[in-house]
């Protein structure tokens, strides 16, 4: 492989992330720390019968790296709440020794790797010291309670029945994408890249057993955004020796008593890098705010192409609770009725589209405040959206698509359960695009399915300049590449031809037909979303997703 860099990409599967930081059992841990990482692929190594030779020497090629840098998104963190669960060592030793021995284990580690730190990795007198008095705490055998000698009424407290609980925190974390990548300069010697990648294989949790993963290598990782510095935020790192040094502390623990990970501690600075350039992302004027109403299960069965419609019955909806005058960068007119120029807000259906199973149902709605929106129109909104709530039940809004039936909604608070409805999927910046819902063309191309082969041609040529002027018209710059097709390039969406015909009124007033196509782009620069392009972007056409990649021919 000719590649400088090499990553290792963690993949989130439940879309969260839990883990307690290493001094505290209420925090969280973002980004998941390198050391965590390793030992999890040190676990996996020796989780079999005869662990494999170029399995080790892999490991320990890693940890004689430098500490890797980490592309890791913002994330929101859940409230920490308390839970009781059942103890699962009642009467082998008690809690006060334990959390006694474990504090010491904790305090002495730390002693340890600032003295080993300090001795740039020879093992000092002092050094010495503190191992035997740390190898001392960890040894609790002899408080352990043997057969015979147990307590009556401790024995009895080991069957099931008659277990107590025990206060237990588990902090989890939602990223706005749910993928962390650690970057180092140099990629392993030839076969070594293979063996990690087959061992990153069989990793399924990072953390809490809850957190599953998925692992790879990439070859072409993103710029980082956690890079080591002499300060800053402390993560947990690894160093020569780890491998033999975790190999040490099982053998004494057993995978049973007080144990710790071993660790040397790096300063972290975060940045601003994003996307995978080290570049500041571009932005379109459609960039802003969501506010997301979800539906309820029992109206996820709408599908993508009734997009327009629902967005009409939603702007309906705002507009109704809405106090007059309502301004213009609110309903999209000007005071003499006319189309707004500037950016409005826009009502944006939201498919479920881009995975493997994806279908195209519209799981909820986001209303799209842009940056360029004014205080007054913000409140407007706000107050229409708080009017609305208390006229019915916050948990209740309700739709009504003509003689179609009623949509049940809801106003989203926190983060979201579903991956679709999160910022990060629709936000994060990307060189390469792709429309979820076809984008309206502001100009006519001419028949797509003309008589002849160069009316074709031209036709298809028209459309592919138009969606160029589409994204003038939101302030980016011309796509280096643009593929038109009626027919969808993302899992779910919908071709055209499901989709009714949509059209505008022109400047006399006259309704104007727009030809639906849809789009994948490529820009010079990463852009940041939330991106809508077309004539009906305002109405839920033309929304785009970001892709990691590009659209294979």
């Amino acid at each position: 492989m000719s590649s400088t860099k090499f990553g290792i990409e963690v993949n989130l599967l439940t879309g969260r992330y839990v883990a307690t930081y290493h001094n505290s059992r209420q925090q969280s841990e973002w980004p998941p720390h390198p050391a965590r990482l390793f030992s999890a692929l040190v676990a996996i190594h020796f989780d079999v019968d005869k662990p494999d030779r170029m399995e080790r020497i892999a490991l320990e090629w890693l940890e004689s790296r430098e500490p890797p840098a980490v592309a890791a998104s913002n994330c929101v963190t859940r409230r920490v709440v308390s839970h009781f669960v059942p103890i699962n060592d009642v009467a082998i030793v008690s809690r006060s020794l334990q959390e006694r021995k474990t504090k010491a284990v904790f305090d002495l580690t730390d002693q340890l790797n600032a003295e080993l730190v300090s001795s740039e990795g020879e093992m000092t007198r002092k050094g010495a010291q503190i191992h035997r008095k740390l190898d001392k705490q960890r040894d609790v055998e002899i408080y352990v309670n043997r057969a015979g000698n147990t307590n009556p009424l401790s024995a009895i407290q080991m069957l099931p029945d008659h277990r107590g609980k025990q206060e237990r925190f588990f902090p989890s974390i939602t990223p706005d994408e749910p993928r962390v990548i650690y970057v180092w300069k140099d990629f392993p010697p030839k076969g070594l890249g293979e063996t990690l990648d087959r061992l990153l294989m069989r990793v399924t949790r990072l953390g809490h057993s809850s957190s599953l993963v998925s692992c790879r290598i990439v070859t072409n990782p993103p710029a980082a955004n956690y890079v080591p510095a002499s300060d800053g935020e402390s993560l947990r790192v690894v160093r020569r020796g780890q491998l033999s040094e975790l190999e040490r502390q099982h053998a004494r623990h057993g995978g049973t008593k007080p144990r710790s990970l071993p660790y040397v501690n790096s300063g972290y600075r975060k940045t601003d890098a994003v996307g995978p350039l080290d570049v500041p992302p571009l932005e379109s004027n459609t960039v802003g705010d969501w506010l997301v109403f979800e539906f309820a299960h029992s109206s996820r069965a709408l599908p993508a192409y009734r997009a327009v419609e629902l967005a009409t019955a939603m702007r309906g909806a705002i507009f109704h609770y809405a106090a007059d005058p309502i301004p213009e960068a609110l309903s999209g007119h000007g005071p003499q009725g006319a189309p707004s120029a500037a950016p409005h807000v826009a009502f944006l259906p939201l498919p479920y589209v881009g995975f493997e199973h994806s279908d195209g149902r519209l799981l909820a709605i986001a209303l799209s405040v842009p940056k360029a929106s004014d205080s007054v129109s913000r409140r407007a909104l706000y107050r229409a959206i708080g009017t609305w709530e208390k006229a019915v039940s916050p948990n209740s809004l309700k739709l009504t698509l003509g003689s179609q039936g009623i949509v049940e909604l809801s106003r989203l608070h926190g983060p979201a359960a579903l991956i679709s409805l999160r910022p990060g999927i629709w936000h994060r910046p990307s060189p390469c695009w792709v429309s979820a819902t076809p984008i309206a063309l502001p100009r006519h191309p001419g028949r797509l399915g003309g008589r002849t082969a160069a009316a074709r041609a031209k036709a298809w040529q028209r459309a592919e300049a138009a969606v160029r002027t589409a994204c003038a018209h939101v302030g980016l710059p011309e796509p280096v590449g643009v593929r038109v097709s009626l027919d969808a390039f993302i899992v779910g969406a919908r071709p055209v031809r499901r989709y009714p015909a949509f059209s505008q009124n022109g400047r006399d007033g006259r309704p104007v037909a727009r030809q639906l196509v849809h789009a994948a782009l490529t820009f010079e620069r990463p852009v940041a979303g939330p991106l809508m392009l077309g004539a009906g972007r305002f109405l839920g056409l033309g929304l785009m997703r970001p892709q990691k990649d590009g659209i294979d021919e």
